[in-house]
Order: C-alpha cells, then structure tokens, then sequence
C-alpha cells in the first residue's frame, strides 16, 4: 500500500524529513518498506503490512506507529459523530455477521465538488480518486481512519436495508462486471426488498453505485467479523480495500466516527448535506477488554528493566490505556489480535526498539541422543542425498485414480486395502499398501514439468490388511523408496553421461550396506512379491541380508509406464524394508582389515540365463579354504560363439598373500572351485570357459 510523506505529515506535523530516518522508524515498527519513490513534489513508500494488523492500513494507523517510534504527537483529523435519531430508513439486522452498523441519509449539492488538495494528493497516491466527490469522500475516510465506509444511491434502495444471509440461487451484479452472477448461499449481503446492494464489507453492486445523477444518498459505516468477510471476499473471488481492512479485524467502536469524517468532508466541499439523523440498528457493546501486566514478569521476558509508570506511558502511544493496578484496556482497534500479556510484551519490544533490547543467548542442551532407527533412517538419507536424492513426501491414503496406475486384478494383494467408507475425498479413501504408485504418479507429474533428471526418496509407511493383526486391520511396515529417471553424472572417460538404471539403484543398495557394515545379496524377484507383477520381470532383484528378505529393486514395468504416460522413460524402483536393516559398528562377517595386498586369481564359466551367477559364487565360497579373502564377480559379457541365452562370468578370487603359499596349492584351490561348480552345476550346462 502507497503512502505519501506530505499525507502522513499532516498526521504527525513534525515528521522529519530526512527519508532515510523515517524509512527506518518504519521498518523499526514491522512496517517493510517495498519501495521508495519521489515525484519531484513529493516522496512516497509502499509498505508491506503484517497479516494481523488491519489497523495499519490507513495513514491514522501508519502515523500512531511512526509517532510512537519517533516519540513525536499524533494529530488525529476533526470529526463529529452525527446524531442518532428515527429517521426514515427502515434497517434490520438479520446476520450475525453485522456486528455495528450505521445508515445516514444525505442530499447531493454538488458531485463534482473538490474535496480539497490535501485529501485529493492523499487519494491519488493511492489510486483511489474517482472525481465522485460521495465515493472519493468514503475512500478518504477509510484511507485516513481505517474504517471502510459505502454510498448507496437511495433513489434505488427499494423498502427495508437488511443485512442478512444470501439465500439459493440469489445474484448479485458487483460492481465493475458486465453482468450479474450467482451467489453461494450463507455470504453476508446488504439488501433491499428487491435485490442485493453489496456483498456486506467486499463490494456493492451495480444497481445501487452513485451515479452523475445521484441526488440522494445512504451512507452506510459498519463492523463486520473477520472471518465472515474472508470467506466471502474468497467465495467471489474479489479482493478490495474494504475486504482487506474488515478481514483482518475492523475498529467495531470507530463506525460513528467514520460516518462522521465522510459527512465532514462532503460538508466543507459543499458537495453533500445531512438529510437527517442517522439510524444504528445495532452498536458495538461490549467492553474493552482488559490484560493484567506484571512488571517485574514483564522486565524478566524483555530484559530491560521496566516500573509501572514506565509501560502505561509506552502502551498509552498505541492507545492501551491504565485502568490501575497494572490493568490495561484494549483499543478498539486492537481487540482482534491483543488476547494476552505477551501481545503487549511485544508491542513494548517495538516502542523500545528491538535493536535496543539486550541479546541473551537462549537456552540449549545437547538433546536426546537418536535411536537406532533414527541413525540407520539418517544414514541412509544421507546416503542417498549424497547420490543425487531429494527427500519427497506423500500422503499415507491415495484413492482409486493413483492405484489405477498399477490396475491389480480383485484377488492380487496390491487390491487388498484398508478403506475409508467415510472418506469425505474419494482421492484419499485408501491407505496405502505400496508405494511404487506414489512414485510413478510423482514421476509423471515431473515430466509434466519438462523435469526428466528424478531422483526421488521417502521415509514412509505401508499398511498391509490382516485380520490376525493386532488391531484387526492392517499390518504396518517401514519403508524407505527412492525412485531413478534420468542421466547419471558423467563419471566415464567419453564424458557422456549414462543413463539411471536398475544397477545405477543397485550401487545405491551397496552404498548402502557398506554404511551400515551390512553384507547384501541380490536373488531375482520371486513371483509371490506383491509388487512382481507391475515390476520388470528381466530388470530386478530381490535385496537379501543374512537371507532374509530386505527390498528390492527393479525398473518400473512397461504396462505401468503405459498407463502413467510414461512414454519411452524407464525409471527404476528401490525399497527397503527398515525392520531388516541394521546400522552396525563394523561389517558383519567380516575379517578386520589387512596390510598386506591380496593376491588375485580369476576363473571364467560359461552359464544359461537361469543359472543365477549368484548360487555359483556361493558354491566356490563354500568351497574355499580359509585363506581366501573374498569372492566377487569380476565381469559378465558375451563370448564368441555362445550359444543363444549363453554369457560368460568372470569371478575374482582374492587370497592372502601372507604366508607366501605355493603355487600348486593355488592351483589346487581353483581345480577345487571347477570341480565343485561343474558337478553342481554341468546338468544345467555350465562349464569352464
């Protein structure tokens, strides 16, 4: 909102020129300054104002603050309440909503009257002046005190003012559209016995805005409840000066006093006179209410050293008055967003001045120590932040529309859920018994985005339906899922970047295990998985530790790619199971670490594709004596002449180098391990390269 130096000046006379000190009194006080900008005349800032503080929205509310900061005396404009009567105008108060209201009646001597040049620079700043002396008058009035005021054109105000609740199929023409639009029913509206005036504190319409040729108007000032005004302004879609006032918690006492500043405005420019006394059907009541402060509570929290008489005088700027023994009422003003001691607590901090305030180190401690699920959780986090990874999050409930992705038969587990009968949003009526479908649908929604580089993870939950489960639902498991699409680094000589694959995510796996000293194998998945069917049935593995089932991972299937509308991207799936996972001190199994190299021999079988290389090396270990440090596989490819199905795997033997042992007893070992791989294996058609 843009304010004008010389409009504020006529608020505080003694408002110091220097910009650049009243730009900092400003954002002293939580006023931001966006910007500043100089016509040549005059100088001009556009403030940001806090969400809870309507009463900043107007010069009166800028200058209490500025007055306060710079200690310097506010000077308020004249106004004169007008006086209560019966008039003619029939009003009721029908909503709830509609906590003050006024309606005074005027008559029209001149529209076109100037307003005066102080006002009319004021209006002008803000893209605010119309040139309709009635309109512009309620602007000021609204711009200077902060209480939003409206002008009807009573010739076409029809019977009884009401302020009520918008019924079904009711319209409303706003003012500013082509053509009337439906309302929603239960929106505060002012009406007439015909139709609807305005969305009560949004905007009025079009059938009763002041014209050239108004001669008589109903000036109407009145309080709303805040939340009533928010969910109108966001049912309409509209958002005004009035809105943004009343929505944010309007002066209720100040309804009079805003009546009053239009009538005085369009007095002294002659443009308009009273026609008589104004009706208030309903007024604002209630007493201020009142927070009891104790110094010596009060000068602890701040750590400034603060009497009595010293915060009454503070307060009294913003307008909280003493009523003795430490009791202070609220301003109307402030009765929205002041309910209890440390409210004032910080309106103290701001007179003071928050640079001023003494810095006290807060209060630490070292904090409860993790879990072990909480490290092994961070370690694995850590791991795969470090491959690329960014942490997602996604909902524990999905509904029909994400679990289509997959398309599970009736009788397949994935179809099995625990359901929501209630479920006030069909697209979260499930809880989850998977995760592969969040991750298509957020990999989906990425190459929406043109994003085709994803790497993606979630610490979550899966909820497997079981009767015989405690609870009589479900089953929860842990999990951890991180999804691959994209290229990698370019970590090759040619310096092109490969493509994300199933083994990419199984160098995370081993990644993963060497942080947490664990030894993990990989088996093909078995076809009981619940997730075998909508998984690649040639791009994957079942992840074992110690043999027992720990995840799994496996390019995305092609009729699941299909369905996501995928297109030719295959990215690849990994999940951990986390109650199989450990984070151990030291590699389990392992011998400690040796100086002395190892010494390195390799041998090479011929093997079909159903033959896992896997159940190879675990033959030779088995089969290897006690100084053989370790069994890997060394390289896979296609030899010359194989026959279809055929490839050729080169293991690495590697054994200690000390005691120097003799080469006949190496030999010895390896002439071990072919016997006891082609007796296990020769019916399958393995043998020695």
């Amino acid at each position: 909102m843009k304010f004008s130096l010389a409009g504020l000046r006529a608020f505080l006379p003694e408002l110091p020129h220097d910009l650049a000190r009243v730009r900092a009194a400003l954002d002293e006080s939580g006023l931001e300054v966006k910007g500043v900008e100089s016509d040549g005349s005059d100088s001009y800032v556009t403030l940001e104002f806090l969400a809870n503080r309507g009463d900043h929205r107007c010069y009166a509310g800028v200058a209490t603050e500025l007055g306060a900061r710079l200690r310097l005396p506010v000077a308020l404009p004249p106004v004169e309440e007008p006086e209560i009567g019966d008039g003619t105008i029939e009003v009721a108060v029908e909503s709830a909503a509609c906590l003050a209201y006024s309606l005074t009646p005027l008559t029209v001597l001149d529209a076109k009257a100037e307003l005066g040049a102080p006002v009319t620079a004021r209006l002008a700043a803000g893209d605010l002046l119309t040139g309709s002396a009635p309109v512009d008058a309620a602007n000021a009035a609204a711009l200077e005190l902060g209480q939003p005021t409206h002008v009807f054109d009573a010739d076409r105000v029809s019977g009884t003012v009401r302020i009520r609740a918008s019924r079904s199929g009711e319209q409303a023409h706003l003012i500013g559209e082509r053509k009337p639009r439906p309302l929603p029913a239960g929106l505060p509206v002012v009406a007439d016995d015909e139709k609807i005036l305005a969305v009560a504190g949004v905007l009025g319409c079009e059938e009763s805005r002041v014209r050239e040729e108004t001669r008589r108007l109903l000036l109407e000032s009145a309080a709303y409840d805040p939340v009533a005004v928010r969910k109108a302004a966001a049912a309409i879609g509209v958002s005004t000066m009035a809105s943004q006032r009343y929505e944010r918690g309007s002066d209720p006492t100040a309804v009079l006093r805003g009546a009053g500043r239009v009538i005085r405005l369009l007095e002294e420019a002659g443009a308009a006179e009273r026609d008589g006394p104004s009706t208030v059907p309903v007024r604002w009541t209630a007493p201020p209410p009142r927070i009891a402060l104790d110094p010596l509570t009060c000068s602890d929290f701040l750590g400034v050293e603060l009497g009595l008489t010293d915060m009454a005088g503070r307060l009294g700027e913003y307008g909280f008055r003493h009523e003795g023994d430490g009791e202070f009422s609220v301003p109307g003003s402030r009765i929205w967003d002041v309910k209890e001691p440390e409210d004032l607590y910080e309106e103290l901090a701001r007179h003071i001045g928050y640079d001023t305030l003494p810095a006290r180190p807060l209060p630490a401690s070292p904090g409860a120590p993790l879990t072990p699920k909480e490290e092994l959780v961070q370690a694995i986090g850590d791991t795969l932040a470090g491959l690329g990874f960014y942490e997602t999050f996604t909902e524990g409930f999905y509904g029909k529309e994400t679990l289509r992705l997959l398309s599970p038969a009736g009788s397949e587990p994935l179809a099995r859920h625990v359901r929501i009968l209630n479920a006030e949003d069909r697209r979260y009526s499930m809880l989850k018994n998977n995760c592969l479908a969040q991750a298509v649908a957020a990999v989906s929604a990425n190459l929406r985005f043109k994003q085709g580089d994803v790497r993606l993870f979630e610490v979550t939950r899966v909820f497997e339906p079981d009767a015989t489960a405690d609870n009589g639902l479900c089953r929860e498991h842990e999990v951890i899922w991180a999804v691959a699409l994209g290229s990698r680094a370019a970590d090759q000589w040619s310096g092109k970047p490969g493509e994300t694959d199933v083994f990419f995510l199984r160098g995370a796996v081993e990644e993963i295990a060497l942080r947490c000293g664990a030894d993990v194998a990989f088996r093909p998945v078995p076809p009981a998985h619940p997730l075998a069917g909508v998984l690649h049935p040639h791009r994957g593995a079942e992840i074992l530790l110690d043999g027992r089932h720990a995840g799994l991972v496996a390019e995305v299937h092609p009729d699941v790619r299909r369905r996501a509308g995928l297109g030719g991207n295959r990215p690849c799936y990994l999940e951990l199971r986390l109650d199989a996972w450990k984070l151990r001190k030291e590699p389990a199994g392992r011998p400690p670490f040796r100086e002395d190299p190892g010494v390195e021999r390799m041998v090479d079988f011929v093997m079909p594709r159903p033959v896992l290389s896997q159940d190879v090396l675990d033959v030779m270990t088995a089969a290897g004596p006690p100084w053989v440090r370790s069994i890997r596989v060394g390289d896979v490819f296609l030899p010359h002449g194989a026959a279809p199905g055929e490839r050729s795997v080169t293991y690495v033997i590697t054994c200690n180098s000390e005691p120097v042992r003799p080469a006949d007893e190496v030999n010895a070992m390896l002439e071990s391990f072919i016997e006891k791989v082609t007796e296990r294996f020769a019916d399958q058609g393995v043998r020695l390269r």
